[in-house]
């Protein structure tokens, strides 16, 4: 299943990036259960939205969107730290450093594992074949990732994210790998 595989994709590029910024080994391990967790909430979501071939409409977009809270109260009774990242993983990946993500809070107001997890996600989803998009080569998904600093991502968080990308032969495997079927 895509979103499955995805998700691992993202939990392990999550994890690397944390370790990358000097996060704890035992609180990067915590990232990368909950980025693994991250669209759970897409269960809830008719898959006649999620593999539209064109353009949602507004009121697909909002079913979409919705995801997020789905996923955030299906977690609702994990403990711990580890529930309290999962659920903050799964509510606001798609926040953006100017508040322009889903529910417009700027991620300097959030933990500093969502923008990890957003970044990874985007990564995942450029390299990724979409009904409506093919895989993206590097260049081109760090060409993305360079336009998004200052919006959607800090512009460190982007470079940390390019270093990444550059020096970690785990991440850039995710290119190798079947014409955009990511699996891990």
């Amino acid at each position: 299943m895509q979103v499955l595989n995805e998700s691992a994709a993202v939990a392990h590029i999550a994890e690397l990036f944390a370790l990358s910024l000097d996060i704890p080994p035992e609180r990067a391990d915590k990232i990368k259960i909950a980025a693994s967790l991250h669209d759970i909430g897409k269960c809830g979501i008719p898959s006649g939205i999620l593999s539209k071939p064109g353009k949602l409409t507004p009121s697909e977009f909002s079913i979409v969107k919705a995801h997020t809270k789905i996923g955030a109260q299906m977690l609702s009774d994990m403990s711990g730290e580890l529930g309290v990242i999962s659920r903050t993983v799964c509510e606001f990946h798609h926040e953006h450093h100017n508040g322009g993500g889903y529910w417009g809070i700027p991620t300097t107001e959030l933990p500093d594992y969502i923008p990890i997890v957003s970044i990874a996600d985007v990564f995942v989803a450029c390299c990724a074949k979409r009904p409506y998009k093919d895989s993206w080569p590097p260049e081109q998904v760090l060409e993305y990732l360079r336009s998004l600093a200052g919006t959607q991502f800090s512009a460190d968080i982007v470079a940390s994210f390019e270093n990444l990308i550059r020096h970690n032969q785990s991440v850039l495997d995710i290119f190798t790998l079947s014409k955009g079927d990511v699996s891990m």
